[in-house]
């Protein structure tokens, strides 16, 4: 027997542990699957089953394209590597008052540059492309569902009437890898349109310049293969003994500065 049901009732089959000898709880970000035995459940997020049909087909995909990727090229591992997911420029001079920025966003930065790395095929674009999903943020769910199963962690525990018996992490190294390379090719551009411009910060995928800049970041981002939004913002530093974060007021979101 199979049941397909939802992440937040969790709890309603947790209380049941007890009745059984033997329960196996496989644990993702996005998922859970529950082992009772003859009976098995699978817990996703609310998606449409057809949504969740296509995501679990993408995964698939990109798992293959990367095995495929793995095979044929040679890349350096960042296993051993820091990767800067941000950085404050220091030099940048900006006082405690508030001064005018542009925040731009690179779209779907790390699904990009798989792509423009040769890491994604085209037949696996093209399918994504051809799904119909539901809206833009179930488009943009599937993206990171499918390119941060690479780097996915499953937690794997056995329960015994309702005791937690034992817990082990599972993963595939070589595609966990891949993916931390991908990233750090992103950290590497953002950190290279920093140098060119003397930029203020930036934060994963996301940028913030003087307005005077946005013309060349604009220039340098395109060249680099990525499409974006600019959108003009009041930025304001605070450095601390202890805490430093660079706080954009239009959003309300302060960023912690390492």
């Amino acid at each position: 027997m199979v049941v397909y049901d939802n992440l937040e009732n969790f709890d309603k089959y947790k209380r049941i542990f007890h009745r059984y000898q033997n329960v196996k709880v496989s644990e993702t970000k996005y998922s859970i699957k529950i082992d009772f035995g003859k009976k098995k459940v699978f817990l996703n997020s609310k998606d449409t089953y057809e949504g969740r049909n296509s995501v679990l087909q993408l995964i698939s995909k990109v798992k293959r394209d990367s095995q495929r990727y793995l095979d044929n090229e040679k890349f350096e591992t960042t296993r051993d590597n820091h990767i800067y997911w941000s950085y404050y420029n220091e030099l940048a001079e900006y006082g405690k008052e508030p001064f005018e920025c542009a925040k731009i966003d690179l779209n779907s930065a790390y699904w990009t540059k798989a792509i423009n790395s040769g890491l994604i095929s085209k037949e696996t674009v093209d399918y994504f492309e051809s799904i119909k999903w539901e809206n833009v943020k179930e488009k943009k769910s599937a993206r990171l569902k499918a390119l941060g199963s690479l780097a996915t962690v499953k937690k794997v525990c056995n329960y015994s009437y309702g005791s937690r018996e034992t817990e082990e992490l599972i993963y595939n190294q070589h595609y966990r890898n891949i993916y931390m390379w991908i990233c750090g090719e992103v950290a590497k551009d953002m950190q290279t349109i920093m140098s060119m411009v003397n930029g203020v910060f930036y934060y994963w995928d996301c940028i913030f310049v003087d307005l005077e800049s946005v013309p060349k970041v604009e220039e340098i981002i395109t060249s680099l293969g990525y499409k974006f939004t600019v959108e003009k913002d009041i930025g304001e530093v605070f450095i601390g003994d202890n805490t430093s974060y660079f706080f954009c007021h239009k959003t309300g979101i302060q960023y912690a500065i390492n």
